[in-house]
């Protein structure tokens, strides 16, 4: 089979929003690369009779970010041809394991990383997820949960994606995860990846139910926004959310917007032009 490699342009605070208009194309993931400071985000379609259809559709989606605030994004489509082979090999030349915090590793199949005795291990396979530990906002949200899950915490994980950070928080001892993604493809991919890391939480399109002591929102700074009641209510009293996805220009919009909701700011913590936010339900509440 062929396949159509699309590569478009984007600056920092439009590359979570160019690769999902990549996925709600068909593309079952995306890859970032970077030169002169210039990132490229990368994604495949097989050259069929849909691709022409499905590349109108992409245009669509690029040209209508600016009305959610992404003035970033290139609309400009480069196209290139790839076989079977080259396409299978391309995501394996930009990832590599890469270590964070004080235990965690995350790694694709193919590599075999040294480790450590207490290391955790992720293995998140790029060629078929959304999230491969290589973007700021999931080192942060990885950074999070290695610092807060504690033995038997319950945690749920909205938009999870890949399901790189319910797989963390098991092995980092959750006693429960719930994960959710509006996206039927991330739920399925999600699932393929707790099997290839050997644990086992659920994760559905729709909201978890229940109390959580923890609850991850790696998403856009506006979607977590608008479900601040939700995450607010998903949480035990003295819970604690962890979100991200949040371009460093509206960290302060998130943590006043929690704020209003009734959710205690306790830090927050950044990676170059992203950041993540960390706040507390109140015990009282």
């Amino acid at each position: 089979m062929r396949w159509a490699e699309i590569a478009i342009e984007a600056g920092n605070d439009a590359v979570d929003a160019v690769g999902q208009c990549l996925s709600t194309c068909g593309c079952g993931g995306f890859e970032l690369r970077e030169k002169d400071d210039q990132t490229t985000v990368v994604g495949y379609l097989p050259v069929d009779d849909r691709l022409e259809l499905r590349l109108g559709e992409l245009q669509e989606l690029l040209e209508g970010l600016p009305a959610f605030g992404i003035e970033s994004a290139s609309t400009e489509i480069t196209l290139r041809t790839v076989e079977e082979e080259d396409w299978a090999n391309a995501w394996k030349a930009y990832f590599k394991p890469i270590r964070l915090g004080e235990r965690l590793i995350v790694t694709p199949p193919w590599e075999t990383p040294e480790l450590k005795p207490d290391d955790v291990v992720v293995v998140i396979d790029p060629g078929m997820a959304f999230g491969t530990g290589s973007h700021p906002t999931t080192q942060l949200c990885l950074e999070a949960l290695e610092r807060r899950v504690k033995p038997g915490d319950r945690v749920a994980d909205i938009g999870t994606g890949s399901g790189i950070l319910s797989i963390a928080a098991v092995k980092l001892g959750a006693g429960l995860v719930e994960a959710c993604d509006i996206d039927p493809l991330a739920v399925k991919i999600t699932r393929e990846n707790a099997v290839v890391n050997n644990v086992v939480f659920n994760c559905e399109e729709t909201m978890p139910e229940g109390e959580f002591d923890i609850v991850v929102a790696n998403i856009l700074a506006d979607v977590i926004l608008g479900l601040r009641q939700e995450l607010f209510d998903l949480l035990r009293p003295g819970g604690t959310l962890i979100a991200s996805g949040i371009i460093n220009t509206r960290g302060q919009d998130v943590a006043d917007g929690l704020a209003a909701q009734g959710f205690t700011h306790e830090e927050t913590h950044n990676s170059g032009e992203w950041v993540a936010v960390i706040a507390r339900k109140p015990e009282s509440a």
